[in-house]
């Protein structure tokens, strides 16, 4: 059985060769945008798609650190079915959120191996974390686009994706407090189409240079 945190992804394909876009472009793009804590209304491709389970998510409202870590379970690399199980999977990501809920960097990685799709490094897929969004009342989806920087699946994803983290997070609607989830959050990660991913992911960049201009301000 499949876990689909974002029942409205779209079926459309994407072509790994034509998904990298210069970040001269990127920028260009989204100037003039601004960064701010909302809904990202992410719509992911179906594939290639790597869906994670029983996740822990943690805040820390005093550090503004923001983790959540559990295990990915399939890697569907073609909308065939079942999916390719993944061996000694992992889902771990690492974020510094603020009190307002603006990202101000962060990290993710999914480990385990594919041996039918020749991925055996034991690293699947690694990102930057570039934008996030949440509802504002609180809830589900918690949505994060990330940088490919890495990883056995990395051909597959482009440089620019995803994440679609639902149920039992905990969140409330308030980064001002500390919260924490239930151990059955779900991940999906996968492709986001480019003209979405080049606004969002340009205007995470424009916003993460704005916060370390406040910082050297102070």
């Amino acid at each position: 059985m499949k876990f689909f945190a974002n029942p409205d992804k779209t079926t459309r394909s994407i072509h790994p060769a034509g998904a990298t876009l210069p970040l001269v472009a990127v920028l260009t793009l989204a100037a003039g945008s601004v960064a701010q804590a909302a809904p990202l209304n992410l719509t992911l491709l179906d594939t290639p798609d790597i869906v994670s389970a029983f996740i822990d998510v943690n805040y820390d409202a005093g550090s503004d650190a923001f983790t959540a870590s559990g295990f990915a379970l399939e890697l569907d690399d073609d909308g065939s079915i079942p999916a390719e199980a993944i061996t000694d999977g992992s889902f771990d990501l690492a974020a510094n959120i603020d009190a307002s809920g603006v990202l101000n960097g962060g990290t993710f990685s999914i480990g385990g191996t594919v041996a039918s799709l020749g991925f055996n490094s034991g690293t699947l897929l690694t990102g930057n974390l570039t934008a996030f969004g949440f509802p504002d009342l609180g809830g589900d989806p918690l949505e994060f686009l990330f940088s490919v920087t890495g990883g056995d699946a990395a051909g597959l994803y482009g440089s620019i994706g995803g994440i679609v983290l639902t149920g039992g997070t905990g969140f409330t609607g308030d980064f001002a407090f500390d919260f924490s989830g239930d151990g059955t959050a779900v991940a999906d990660v996968a492709p986001v189409p480019l003209p979405a991913a080049v606004w969002l992911f340009g205007a995470g960049l424009l916003g993460l240079v704005g916060v370390g201009r406040n910082r050297d301000r102070v």
